[in-house]
């Protein structure tokens, strides 16, 4: 899947974000429900997607040894161990909301520097701006891409590349959504929000983004964990032919559709005589 929309003459940002009152939880706060990566190890057991992520960006990375890299949204440092093990040559910046995490990050991944910040605050983000920005898992947490969106284009120098791996809807169609575990926390959770490629791409290109999507469709099997009800599973997907193809689901019933984004931000405009483009 995969859409490059003409560029605009100059990058502007998207527009102030649109605010949802009426739903309950906090939108692009923290989750009480991720204070569980503080336990997981980052060495081991990396998440599906780590390796389709790094891989599309292998051939950016190989041009910039050595370049500015920022992580947001990097909870204990799992993605960033993954990053340098396969790019040990960057200087890696990360940030997350959650303190509890950050103080995680610093004590298992020594090789880069960790900083609680909000994506929602700019002034509490990385002053930047980096050659490339990797937001994984995180922007489907915002009532409104214009946030992330915004904070990447703040974060990412020109010229440079932001990568954005998590839901994407395929179709026409965004869609909000708030979960609850009863049994577990019973806060309303904000997380998995999926907003079309038709809107996010259209965003993109209003503020002058060339971009693309890369699809990911499962490779493996994963399978469901009764008791936690939250965690991703596989199943057969409905809408494939032939062969069924996987697609994750979890507790919500929604299936889930991932995408990386490639988000490529041009150069400044060379001016001419005069100061004038």
């Amino acid at each position: 899947m995969t859409t490059t929309p003409r560029p605009a003459p100059r990058t502007t940002t998207p527009g102030p974000p649109a605010e949802h009152p009426a739903l309950p939880g906090p939108a692009g706060g923290p989750r009480n429900l991720d204070l569980r990566y503080a336990e997981r190890p980052v060495d081991s057991e990396h998440p599906h997607y780590f390796p389709f992520v790094v891989d599309h960006a292998d051939s950016w990375l190989g041009t910039r040894p050595g370049g500015q890299v920022c992580e947001v949204g990097c909870a204990a440092g799992a993605f960033a161990h993954y990053l340098l093990s396969r790019h040990p040559g960057i200087d890696l910046t990360c940030v997350d909301i959650q303190p509890t995490l950050i103080e995680a990050a610093r004590r298992r991944v020594p090789g880069a520097r960790f900083a609680t910040g909000d994506v929602l605050r700019p002034d509490t983000l990385p002053a930047g701006p980096f050659d490339t920005v990797f937001m994984v898992a995180l922007h489907s947490h915002f009532d409104d891409p214009r946030h992330w969106i915004n904070a990447l284009l703040r974060l990412t120098a020109p010229g440079g590349r932001a990568y954005v791996f998590g839901l994407f809807n395929p179709e026409p169609v965004d869609v909000v959504v708030r979960l609850r575990h009863p049994d577990g926390d019973p806060e309303w959770l904000p997380g998995w929000n999926q907003f079309s490629v038709r809107t996010v791409g259209r965003l993109l290109e209003r503020a002058g983004l060339r971009h693309t999507f890369h699809r990911y469709l499962p490779a493996a099997p994963r399978e469901r964990r009764p008791e936690d009800p939250l965690r991703s599973h596989t199943v057969p997907d409905p809408e494939a032919t032939g062969d069924p193809a996987l697609v994750y689901l979890n507790g919500s019933q929604l299936l889930h559709r991932f995408a990386l984004l490639e988000i490529h931000r041009p150069e400044p405009e060379a001016s001419g005589p005069g100061g004038r483009p």
